[in-house]
This record gives structure tokens, C-alpha cells and sequence, in this order.
């Protein structure tokens, strides 16, 4: 938590107002954005559970580098929740567009949701992986750590929410 503090009290007002501001309006707008569009109980849930299970992979990400490596959290270190949320509205925005597409068709059901997500996600999945691996050779120090952790971040966080998918969309 200490990582944290040390980040806080170094910022300015206007940076502490403006980054506050950002997520807060990601946190509020999208699920809501979710609702309005869906009309679906779950897919609003899941949108919700799943913007909260980003942040604390985020955060659960940059504490265990912090304490298990004994690691100096940096400025750089603040674009991380940002690339895993983009990375998780790509996931989640996915399966929202694939229903919105497909939830007139008399043929559809929440397995073909379901059997699409995977494919999604996988996709994703090695997307990134070969993504921040070829950003990963041209790098040294702490833009390789920023790299990897938000690598890993966004590819646990995929994974996360296939499993609050799974569980929450039956």
C-alpha cells in the first residue's frame, strides 16, 4: 500500500483530479453504456465484474512486483491500468457486439455466445503475447518490467473474465 501512497503524494492536484476522473467515468459510463444497448441483466453484471477484476489484477499485479521483486513502482508504471483496460473493453466489447449481432436470429443461443468468447479471447490472447513479446526485445530495465507486467496484467485479466463469463452467463 505504501507503493501507492508514495504515487499519491507525488502528484499534483490536477493530475490526482484528472486520473480519478478518467476511471471513475469508465467505471460509471461503460457498464451503464452495457445496460442501455444489451438490455441484459447478465451482460451488465458481467460488464461491472469485469472492469472491477481488471483493476485489482492491475493492482495485484504491480504489489507483487513491488514486494516480491523489491521493485521501484515509477511514473510509467501508471499506463499499465490504462493499456489493461483498453485490452479489457476490447474482450468484453467483442461478446457485446457478437450479441447485439446475433440475439434476433431464431437460431440463437447462449452457447453460440459462449463458443465465440473462447474463440475471442484466445485470440486476443495470442495477440498479446506476441504483441508485448516483440516489444519486448527492443526494451531494456524498467520499459521491459512495464512491459511484462502489463503484458501479463492484460492476459490474466482476459482469462478472469472468462471465467466470471462462464460463471455469470448461464
Amino acid at each position: 500500500m505504501e507503493i501507492f501512497i508514495n504515487l499519491w503524494n507525488n502528484w499534483t492536484n490536477i493530475e490526482k483530479i484528472n486520473t480519478l476522473s478518467i476511471y471513475l467515468s469508465l467505471l460509471i459510463l461503460l457498464p451503464l453504456l452495457v445496460k442501455v444497448v444489451t438490455k441484459n441483466n447478465k451482460l451488465f453484471l458481467f460488464s461491472i465484474l469485469s472492469l472491477l477484476s481488471s483493476a485489482l489484477v492491475t493492482l495485484l499485479g504491480i504489489t507483487f512486483l513491488s514486494v516480491a521483486f523489491n521493485y521501484t513502482i515509477t511514473y510509467i508504471f501508471l499506463l499499465t491500468p490504462i493499456i489493461v483496460i483498453f485490452i479489457n473493453l476490447l474482450n468484453v466489447g467483442s461478446s457485446i457486439g457478437y450479441y447485439q449481432l446475433n440475439k434476433k436470429n431464431k437460431n440463437f443461443n447462449i452457447n453460440d455466445l459462449k463458443r465465440e468468447y473462447i474463440q475471442d479471447s484466445m485470440y486476443l490472447t495470442i495477440f498479446l503475447v506476441l504483441l508485448f513479446s516483440a516489444l519486448s526485445i527492443f526494451v531494456t530495465s524498467t520499459f521491459l518490467v512495464f512491459i511484462l507486467l502489463s503484458g501479463a496484467t492484460s492476459v490474466a485479466t482476459i482469462w478472469v473474465n472468462y471465467a466470471l463469463f462462464y460463471y455469470i452467463i448461464k
